[in-house]
């Protein structure tokens, strides 16, 4: 079969389109297949156990401090390539926060990432690291601004103190708790 001048452009503008697509294809797969770090997760294996302790979170519409009593449960999952952290805190006998994050270090993006879900029925995509004082940051974007965590474990007390910031120089403390190990 004779091809005429407009088939054959046909043809090659299919297999180009072939071509982008397969690209788009695997660009997508690779980015939901990031490769873990055992190795890294090492870095976090102190934190494995049983906390509880106590803490102050601020109150959004009041502003006041409201304090709380906290238990983190903190289990190695998949032979050490994930944590899985789950935190609950009562303020007078009742139940204010519960939340859940997995963790694992993402070798291809070369940080940890920290998905988290609260009770409030919200979920974070949060991005960890290391400073250069050894405590470990993690935090997201906001619409208003950012949100940070940092996690300093010194031999058995658990130290973690978050802080919200407008324009990523100037924090603001939102909660703070300490912790000990019991487990």
């Amino acid at each position: 079969m004779k091809t005429t001048p407009l088939l054959h452009s046909m043809q090659h503008f299919i297999l180009g389109m072939m071509i982008v697509a397969a690209s788009l294809i695997s660009q997508k797969t690779q980015a939901q297949n990031a490769r873990i770090s055992k190795d890294e997760m090492q870095k976090l294996s102190g934190w494995v156990g049983e906390w509880k302790g106590e803490g102050w979170q601020m109150d959004q519409q009041t502003r006041q401090k409201i304090t709380f009593t906290v238990v983190e449960k903190v289990e190695q999952r998949l032979d050490g390539m994930a944590l899985i952290v789950e935190g609950k805190g009562s303020s007078n006998g009742t139940l204010g926060h519960h939340a859940m994050a997995m963790v694992y270090y993402n070798a291809d993006a070369r940080h940890y990432d920290f998905h988290s879900l609260v009770m409030q029925g919200h979920s974070t995509m949060a991005k960890g690291e290391f400073n250069d004082k050894g405590e470990f940051v993690w935090g997201f974007k906001v619409p208003q601004g950012e949100v940070r965590y940092v996690i300093t474990i010194e031999g058995d007390t658990w130290t973690e103190k978050g802080a919200f910031s407008m324009d990523g120089s100037t924090w603001y403390p939102t909660m703070e708790m300490q912790l000990k190990r019991v487990k």
